[in-house]
């Protein structure tokens, strides 16, 4: 492995010199950082170290490091804090016109003490996680369309998504706390399965890519990807790299990612990690740019005022705005969050009639929210219910068996206090792109997701007119040049051929390419896995015999 236990400290050193000398390139080093250590004060304040339980409740008191390692709970349920962290309006304040990094230390020091990540580790994990692979100094700007609604930037990162956010730091997490197991006399290998709609699996991928010690297997559904999505994980052919072209939708790749990690012997011996949104770190990142947001679309001292944003959020898998109810219960002040579905509207069906049943997945224009299956809608149905683990078994148990989750009216109630909903169909996605794109003189050109999250929020503010003073923010999450020939259609050729495709988005088509098609079954799968595993195992002791 490629640290000796006297090296941990120097992994550490060496981010935090990576963050400073990226900072440094980019402008960052002028800026004041102002290091308040609120966050842990406060979780030391309230006497706790943050622990972590399943939502079905057969597993509780994980350290973070535990958490985010084993990734799904052992009894199918996901890893949730036993506790939510704090701040309070001054210390929200105290944040503002931090750089990303330093505020991303901030908010996520409330979830840790040394015991966990020490300070100087996690600082080191964040700079070295928003650097200079970031092509905008700001990381998630903030920007303000025609009409005055705010649009949070989140296609800024390595393979412009905004899954980049999360997975940037994941892969340097796993780094470093592998070091530590190593340094312990622990396990300090992992092998990583995820299943992608398109985008996290090349964010992953290139969070991952050369990690010593991490082996990737990523799962899409073959033909429901974008070209683009396709080829930024294909033409990626590191050797701990492993695509696999599943025959199925993504909901049948992230059933089979849940069925490994519950096939517990299997998941043992290859020591199986998760980068999926099932993973709590994803979730706990994705907080940071929620916060980010509320300061760019705010007034210095807003917070001190109660002044409230609200934040329209293209929904899949409900990874991202469960950050955002993370963000609100941790105290921001946030007035509505509104899951922005596509024509796969099993959430918006939820939220308007009380009805989660799984219908077939329908292929859009919006591929990355083609799904039927809400992995996280199980953790914000669990805190909604009142953390009652088994009662929340209960309902997935039966959500299981006949692919229906009937609510209680007390649990439908008390989702709909937090979110409300709106449904985008192709039509709508493609007039809002045309119409943005116009008003703006090209400034402003959405991908079909991005489009969603803002029909969603003028399809909201139509019906709660209101609430037209709330600031809104709109969650755009991906490049429009991962979705080229949507936009194309929305804006004509004659727009869209005075688009420049940025790089290295240009240069993917000819690359060569690496992926392993199987059939959609989860044996298979597994065969696959061994089979590769053991072959990494051979190389690197043939590599080990020969030096």
């Amino acid at each position: 492995f490629f640290l000796s236990v006297a090296r941990v400290s120097e992994l550490v050193g060496s981010m935090l010199l990576r963050g400073v000398a990226q900072s440094g390139r980019r402008g960052l080093a002028a800026r004041p950082v102002r290091v308040s250590a609120r966050g842990l004060a406060a979780a030391a304040a309230a006497g706790q170290r943050i622990l972590y339980r399943s939502t079905r409740g057969g597993q509780s008191d994980l350290t973070f490091s535990e958490a985010v390692l084993q990734g799904l709970g052992t009894d199918k349920g996901l890893l949730v804090p036993q506790a939510i962290p704090r701040f309070d309006a001054a210390t929200l304040e105290s944040w503002r016109g931090l750089p990303f990094h330093a505020l991303a230390a901030e908010v996520m020091s409330l979830y840790l003490t040394d015991d966990d990540l020490s300070r100087s580790e996690l600082e080191a994990l964040t700079a070295a996680s928003y650097g200079a692979q970031w092509r905008d100094e700001a990381v998630t700007p903030v920007t303000t369309l025609p009409g005055g609604m705010r649009l949070l930037e989140l296609h800024h990162g390595p393979t412009f998504a905004f899954k980049d956010v999360a997975l940037q730091f994941l892969g340097n997490l796993f780094e470093l706390l592998l070091a530590k197991r190593e340094a312990a006399g622990l396990s300090h290998t992992l092998t990583v399965a995820g299943a992608t709609s398109g985008d996290t699996g090349s964010s992953a991928i290139h969070g991952l890519r050369g990690k010593r010690g991490v082996e990737v297997f990523m799962m899409y559904p073959e033909g429901r990807t974008s070209p683009t999505q396709e080829l930024q994980m294909i033409s990626v052919l590191d050797a701990n790299i492993h695509n696999i072209a599943l025959a199925g939708t993504f909901d049948d790749c992230q059933n089979i990612v849940k069925a490994l990690f519950n096939d517990h012997a299997f998941r043992d011996s290859v020591g199986l990690a998760a980068v999926n949104s099932i993973n709590w770190a994803r979730i706990l990142a994705q907080t940071v740019y929620y916060v980010h947001a509320y300061h760019e679309a705010t007034s210095p001292g807003a917070a001190l005022e109660g002044t409230q944003v609200s934040y329209s959020v293209p929904t899949g898998n409900f990874g991202d705005i469960l950050a955002g109810w993370y963000a609100k219960q941790m105290g921001l002040p946030v007035r509505k969050l509104i899951v922005a579905t596509n024509e796969n509207d099993i959430l918006h069906r939820f939220f308007q009639a009380g009805d989660y049943s799984q219908l077939g997945v329908r292929e859009t224009l919006s591929p990355s929210m083609d799904i039927q299956i809400s992995s996280n809608f199980e953790r914000f149905l669990f805190h909604a219910g009142g953390d009652d683990a088994p009662a929340l078994k209960s309902l997935m148990d039966g959500l299981e068996d006949t692919k229906r989750l009937t609510p209680p009216p007390s649990l439908l109630a008390a989702c709909r206090e937090e979110m409300d909903s709106e449904r985008v169909d192709d039509a709508e996605v493609l007039a809002t792109i045309a119409d943005v794109h116009t008003a703006s003189a090209g400034e402003h050109t959405l991908d079909p997701h991005s489009a969603i999250a803002v029909a969603g929020a003028r399809r909201y503010l139509q019906r709660a007119p209101e609430e037209a003073g709330v600031p809104m923010v709109a969650l755009a999450c991906a490049h429009w040049a991962k979705f080229a020939s949507a936009v194309g259609r929305a804006i004509g050729p004659e727009e869209a051929a005075k688009l420049e495709m940025p790089e290295p988005l240009a240069s993917l088509h000819g690359k060569p390419t690496r992926v392993a098609p199987l059939p959609n079954d989860v044996s298979a799968v597994r065969q696959h896995i061994h089979a590769t595993l053991a072959q990494a195992h051979e190389s690197s002791d043939q590599e080990a015999v020969g030096a």
